[in-house]
């Protein structure tokens, strides 16, 4: 850990902040190639290399510090890969490249010792997460009432969402966390979550993305993805489908959850993708796995 670099003492103040995510990491553009990274948490050095080392697009970390400022815990540098985003450029070549590097992380385990390993992505988080969609989205935003059949109903869903193949999951997926390099390749952004989980969560992630209005071909193209992934694991179509299904139901309302949060914090732009998640999971409503339709039909009644 290095404290030299001078960029890392300029003022945030002073200098032209990145758009604010909903996390309570902050970007700064600091010059000379740099952005300037205000976190709680220390710069994601291992999922940087671990990354790199399977060929996949990540921003080269800089220098850091831990020192308290303003409620954050570090300041850390990272190369400033520009401003394009996949949301951005919505090609469906673009879909294609970050496809095929996703495979290089889904199917390959995280190294023993990787500090992310001790995380996962199972049914106890799902459900963590589906209680904070309850409480910020329907209750607090929509002022709905959450009654005793609704909770078991979740954990039905976060029991469901957890089961099946795993592999590494980058776990916050989206059109928004990839940067484009000028030869419309991917850039991988907030890996830093990356941990084990289901097969199909960074898919489900972006089959749901609350963030661009899919081009012609990207739904196909995510669904192909998702039977030859389910095949390489020994899946049928319908077995593959099912997880699919029941992971993005879990991961958008778990999305939901979140924007609630920042609507109701009066952060009023978050309110497009707000509204982009609910279609999504209202369109997942109408695609209920076998044994599933009175569950996706109550959820129906929630999103109404």
């Amino acid at each position: 850990m290095g404290t030299t670099h001078p960029l890392l003492a300029l003022d945030p103040e002073s200098l032209p902040a990145l758009t604010p995510e909903a996390s309570a990491r902050r970007y700064f553009r600091a010059g000379e190639g740099w952005l300037l990274v205000l976190s709680d948490a220390p710069p994601p050095q291992a999922s940087t290399d671990w990354l790199t080392g399977l060929e996949v697009q990540v921003p080269a970390l800089g220098e850091s510090t831990q020192i308290q400022d303003n409620g954050h815990a570090w300041r850390y540098l990272v190369k400033d890969c520009g401003d394009v985003h996949l949301a951005d450029r919505p090609h469906l070549s673009a879909w294609q490249s970050l496809l095929e590097s996703c495979e290089r992380w889904i199917f390959a385990p995280l190294p023993e010792g990787h500090p992310q390993t001790r995380f996962a992505l199972d049914s106890a988080l799902f459900r963590r997460e589906l209680e904070m969609f309850a409480s910020f989205w329907r209750q607090d935003l929509r002022q709905q009432s959450v009654f005793a059949q609704d909770q078991d109903l979740c954990q039905r869903l976060a029991q469901a969402a957890a089961a099946g193949p795993q592999g590494t999951q980058h776990r916050d997926l989206h059109s928004r966390n990839v940067l484009l390099d000028e030869e419309n390749q991917p850039i991988l952004l907030d890996h830093q979550d990356l941990r084990p989980g289901p097969l199909f969560y960074d898919l489900a992630s972006l089959a749901t993305d609350a963030y661009v209005d899919f081009p012609k071909g990207v739904p196909s193209l995510l669904e192909a993805t998702a039977l030859s992934w389910g095949k390489r694991c020994l899946l049928s179509a319908e077995q593959t489908q099912e997880y699919l299904c029941l992971g993005a139901m879990q991961r958008v309302l778990k999305a939901l959850g979140t924007f609630g949060r920042l609507l109701g914090e009066g952060r009023r732009a978050w309110q497009s993708a707000e509204i982009r998640a609910r279609d999504h999971a209202l369109a997942l409503t109408l695609q209920a796995p076998s044994g599933w339709e009175r569950d996706f039909a109550r959820i129906r009644e929630w999103l109404a």
